[in-house]
């Protein structure tokens, strides 16, 4: 059985419409590529707030500009 783990790391939580809709077309996607019967793909969404990424570590802070 295929596991597809998504992680995804922005500001605002993807909405329930969104999740749907890439699941429908994940299913999709493994059914015609792979060959998976349609609930047979396990899907899971894992969600990071932007400090936990990198976006904290490739953002300047004010900190770091004032050590410039």
């Amino acid at each position: 059985m295929p596991m597809l783990e998504i992680v995804v790391a922005r500001k605002e939580p993807l909405t329930t419409d969104q999740k749907r809709a890439f699941a429908r077309e994940a299913v999709e996607i493994f059914h015609r590529v792979l060959g998976t019967p349609p609930g047979r793909l396990r899907l899971a969404f894992y969600e990071l707030r932007p400090e936990e990424s990198l976006d904290l570590l490739t953002a300047e802070s004010s900190e770091d500009t004032h050590r410039h």
